[in-house]
């Protein structure tokens, strides 16, 4: 992860998911998703202040937490003094090789400078038969279990967020924001998973108003797009995102959890 991406999250970490709980909400879907047994040793790659980390511990997993903001991790390790917490990088762990049975990454791989690393870390720290799983990002682009089930409409809230981000990312300059669009299964076969498979979380954090919504978009990675516009489309796009309508405070949002096994 480069060194504005982490400056960023060791910025926002005293109010990450502080102002609402999106990613403990998260959290918690995700690892219902995958459901891993107590004993489990579940590596936390990426783990902000901890919305994977807190559910797996309270499934009895063995949980190693890895960040690369500090203060994300200092943040972590008091709240959650049960799991093994480092500062790292996902893409060059000091982790030894098949030390996990499930190895969780929650909207991290498509954030990072070279996400196909990332995922290569995973499966050498995953153990032979362990898994590892990610959200965020992905195009669905690969041939296999294609979902054959029509789109549903974004909810009105997440259509109309959608709409304004869309609207307003031609203002970026080059290299503005952060992310990218990855293909998920293309990046888990090249690392040597098999086995893939996607499932889904979704959840639902009502705002009480738009000024709540606007302190947690900058509270977390929407704020690199927003200050990475110009000064006036910076403006206007605060000034369209207050003006959304209240007649939907609810925000839903559907993530793919795609994952993959190691071999062995």
């Amino acid at each position: 992860m480069n060194e504005s991406t982490w400056k960023l999250f060791d910025r926002v970490a005293a109010d990450y998911d502080q102002v609402a709980p999106f990613f403990a909400e998260f959290g918690r879907a995700i690892v219902d998703v995958l459901d891993p047994p107590a004993g489990c040793r579940l590596l936390d790659l990426g783990s902000g202040r901890g919305a994977l980390t807190a559910p797996a511990l309270a499934r009895g997993c063995a949980v190693t937490a890895v960040d690369a903001a500090p203060a994300m991790v200092e943040r972590l390790a008091a709240d959650h003094p049960a799991a093994v917490a480092h500062v790292m990088d996902a893409q060059a762990l000091d982790l030894p090789s098949d030390a996990f049975d499930l190895v969780v990454s929650s909207f991290v791989v498509h954030v990072l400078d070279d996400p196909a690393a990332g995922v290569a870390e995973a499966y050498r720290v995953a153990a032979p038969g362990g898994r590892f799983a990610f959200t965020g990002g992905s195009a669905r682009t690969a041939e296999f279990e294609r979902d054959t089930r029509p789109a549903a409409a974004a909810p009105p809230l997440a259509r109309r967020m959608d709409a304004l981000f869309e609207e307003f990312a031609v203002h970026l300059p080059p290299n503005g924001s952060m992310g990218r669009v990855v293909d998920a299964a293309d990046l888990l076969q090249e690392a040597g998973f098999v086995d893939l498979r996607v499932d889904h979380a979704t959840i639902a954090v009502e705002f009480a108003d738009n000024a709540m919504l606007w302190r947690w978009a900058m509270s977390h990675g929407y704020r690199a797009f927003i200050e990475d516009l110009p000064d006036e489309h910076r403006q206007e796009f605060h000034r369209r995102w207050m003006e959304l309508p209240a007649t939907d405070r609810v925000l839903q949002r559907t993530a793919g959890v795609w994952s993959g096994r190691k071999p062995g």
